[in-house]
Parts: structure tokens; C-alpha cells; sequence
């Protein structure tokens, strides 16, 4: 079984609606996350949301860190206003593909020019109906930020239920996962590891899921307070570092300098605060330091979000160099 996430962001609620409604089933909505899913062609496709925007941006920014796709949807009108321009310089960040919708009416004929040095300016534009079920996936396909090798697993959930144990909910985000892996926890106790013992997507049990599906699975090896900072699990065969290096690409539209500031970095899944210092090696090489240990891989795309910034709240992207 394999999935694909769909980021759906925007400003306007009901126009949301408008566009998820008729084509996915609410699955959960636990904070700010709202989970929507649709399966077609054997593929499970997640479409997350954030419902707390624009009073905080991490939850846009998470999802970004995650999603294959991007789907922006326009408010009523037309009508943009600065969030909606946050929320394009977080797509921006991560490098996503993606569309633009404008659901029960056309789009304005030079919608490109609003998201005018983000990677929306590039997006094609259309219009849906807030009727319609029927919704091409041909071009969501595996995003910039999947690992090229190993099990990756981003935990947002833990919790125990009566006659079932210790479970966890997140996203796979790497490789594949099955009944009696072992599992390493991210940060964690040195050897400290996790058995599968169930999983389930959907509510239906599983025996292995691959990459891109959001999955419950129940452990044993483990207690809830072992979870207590766990944001990750794998195999055992990514590199864990407590300083990411990156490439840091700084967005045009977040004026202040980053260089020894304490922010936070959006890592896949997960925001942490970080002490941010320019390594001096050109093309804006930054390295973050963490008060925790993450996984990291060549390429892993990663944002700064300043979440004390007066206006823009997300300061860039970049991609990790290899780690030394």
C-alpha cells in the first residue's frame, strides 16, 4: 500500500470546504492538523489542512515539510491579503509543485502576478465546483523531501488504549514499515527501540505500508513516557546530528538577518528551536544547532520560521549538506 500527502492551503475556510468536501472524508482533526483522505487507483492520498492559521504558521509550515503536493486555494474574490502571502513563501520554502483553485468562480486572469517571486507565480490556475467529486491526482507525485533510502517514520501522536497498548499516529515518510520491525526512537535512549506489533491505515489493519501514508501503529518494547520527545522513528540507518548544515536560500520578502539568531527550524514533521550561525562558506551556508538530536540526509529540504517576526513569520528554505 502506498499514499501521497497533499498539502491544501489558503486563507478562507468555507472556500476550502468548498474543494474538500465533495472529494475526501474528514479522518481527524487533533490541534491544528485536519486529516482529509481519498483513495483512488489503489493510492491513498492524505490532504491536510491547518485550522489555526493565520494566528500561528507552524502548522502550515509542517505540512509543507511533508507534503508531495500543493494545492492553494484562493479566497472568495480573488481577494489576497499578506496571509496569503505567508502561507506562499512557506510552499516556496519547501519547493513544492503545485496548482492554484478558485472554486465557483474563475480565477483573476493574472493570478500568477500576486505570488510574484514565489514558486506560485508559476502554478497553473483553474476553477472547480464545490459540487464536483471528480478531482485529477495525475500530478501529485512523490515530493521533494522524501529520504532516497531507508525507513522514516514522523510521529505527531502517542497515546495508550485499553486492551491495545502503547500507539502512535504519523506519517511514513520514508521507505516501508511492517508487523515486527524494530524501530529506533528519534531522540531517544541510546539502543532504545520499538517493536511493531500492529498497523493500521484507515481503521483496517495492515501487515506493511510504504511511504506517504498516515498510519496507526501499536508498539510494545516501549512505555508512553519513552515517547515523552520522540518526533521521529527508523530503521536504524539515518544519520542523527544535534547541528544541521544547510544551504539556506532566504526569502526576498523577510528583510532581517538571520545569522545568531535563536529561531526555529522546520525539519520534516517537526519544529524545534535552533541557534542559527553563517558558516562562511558562500551561497548562504548556515548551520542551526538543536537541543536535540534529528535525523538528517543529503538533501533534506528544511525552513526557518521566525515565530516572534512582526508580519512575515518564515524566513527561507534550504537543503542539508552532507553532515560531517
Amino acid at each position: 500500500m502506498e499514499g501521497r500527502i497533499v498539502g491544501v492551503f489558503g486563507t478562507d475556510a468555507s472556500e476550502k470546504a468548498g474543494l474538500l468536501d465533495p472529494i475526501t472524508k474528514k479522518s481527524e482533526a487533533e490541534g491544528g492538523l485536519v486529516v482529509h483522505r481519498r483513495v483512488e487507483s489503489g493510492v491513498n492520498y492524505s490532504f491536510l489542512e491547518d485550522a489555526q492559521f493565520p494566528e500561528k504558521v507552524q502548522g502550515y509550515s509542517r505540512i509543507a515539510s511533508i507534503s508531495d503536493y500543493a494545492l492553494y486555494v484562493l479566497p472568495k474574490f480573488g481577494k489576497i491579503a499578506p496571509p496569503d502571502g505567508e502561507l506562499a513563501v512557506v510552499i516556496d520554502s519547501f519547493g513544492l509543485d503545485g496548482s492554484i483553485l478558485a472554486i465557483d468562480e474563475e480565477p483573476p486572469s493574472a493570478i500568477g502576478t500576486y505570488f510574484k517571486g514565489t514558486r506560485l507565480e508559476g502554478f497553473g490556475a483553474s476553477s472547480r465546483s464545490s459540487k464536483s467529486s471528480v478531482f485529477d491526482l495525475a500530478a501529485v507525485k512523490e515530493g521533494p523531501n522524501v529520504p532516497p533510502k531507508g525507513t522514516l517514520v514522523y510521529i505527531d501522536r502517542a497515546f495508550s488504549v485499553k486492551g491495545v497498548g502503547l500507539v502512535v499516529l504519523g506519517f511514513v515518510l520514508g521507505g516501508t514499515v511492517s508487523i515486527h520491525d524494530e524501530l529506533r526512537l528519534i531522540p531517544g535512549a541510546e539502543g532504545k527501540r520499538a517493536e511493531v506489533r500492529g498497523i493500521q491505515v484507515s481503521d483496517e489493519d495492515q501487515e506493511s505500508v510504504g511511504r506517504g501514508l498516515r498510519v496507526g501503529l501499536s508498539l510494545k518494547g516501549v512505555e508512553l513516557k519513552d515517547l515523552d520527545k520522540v518526533s521521529w522513528m527508523d530503521d536504524g540507518s539515518f544519520q542523527v546530528s544535534e547541528k544541521v548544515s544547510f544551504d539556506f536560500t532566504q526569502s526576498r520578502f523577510y528583510k532581517q538577518a538571520v545569522d545568531g539568531r535563536d529561531m526555529h527550524l522546520q525539519l520534516p514533521g517537526e519544529i524545534l528551536t535552533c541557534k542559527v550561525k553563517a558558516e562562511g562558506l558562500g551561497n548562504g551556508s548556515v548551520a542551526a544547532s538543536l537541543p536535540s538530536v534529528a535525523p538528517v540526509w543529503e538533501g533534506m529540504r528544511v525552513g526557518l520560521v521566525d515565530l516572534n517576526g512582526k508580519g512575515l513569520r518564515v524566513a527561507g528554505g534550504g537543503k542539508c549538506r552532507a553532515q560531517s
